[in-house]
């Protein structure tokens, strides 16, 4: 199994603006992938942080979608941020939906990468017409060992 980051429409909006979609997420030994509802431009603006990331050795970029609290039926977290002075990057995945016992889940784990591969990411993100093109993925390369 290879580091991923898989986003695809499994179906267009309904006449409410809303998108399905699902995305699917590994570091090579684990992995996890969510269904959820949101617009077109869903991941324009995480897009367009990666973009130029990092600022400086301390810059993260979250991408946060429904909340984590049982009111909410998921939760998916994704926090970039660098962890070597060289730059080397890893991107927190917590993913979890708050369903009842057996058909919950919890996942939490970091896919290790280099800041040209999330300025790569970014380019995805930030220009994807999801209506025009409904799957994106971007595997990383893993240059950090």
């Amino acid at each position: 199994m290879e580091q991923l980051l898989k986003v695809n429409v499994l179906s267009l909006d309904d006449g409410d603006g809303f998108l399905h979609y699902e995305i699917a997420l590994s570091n090579g030994e684990s992995a996890a992938a969510l269904e959820f509802y949101g617009y077109d431009d869903q991941f324009k603006d995480f897009g367009e942080q990666l973009k130029n990331f990092p600022l400086t050795g301390k810059s993260t970029v979250r991408l946060q979608i429904g909340e984590n609290s049982p009111e909410w039926a998921y939760y998916m977290l994704l926090e970039v941020f660098c962890y070597q002075p060289n730059g080397a990057s890893a991107i927190l995945v917590d993913i979890k939906n708050h369903s009842e016992a057996p058909y919950s889940f919890d996942c939490k784990f970091y896919i290790l990468t280099m800041p040209a591969e999330l300025n790569r990411l970014g380019a995805l993100l930030s220009g994807w017409n999801p209506r025009e093109k409904p799957v994106i993925n971007w595997p990383s390369s893993n240059q950090t060992e």
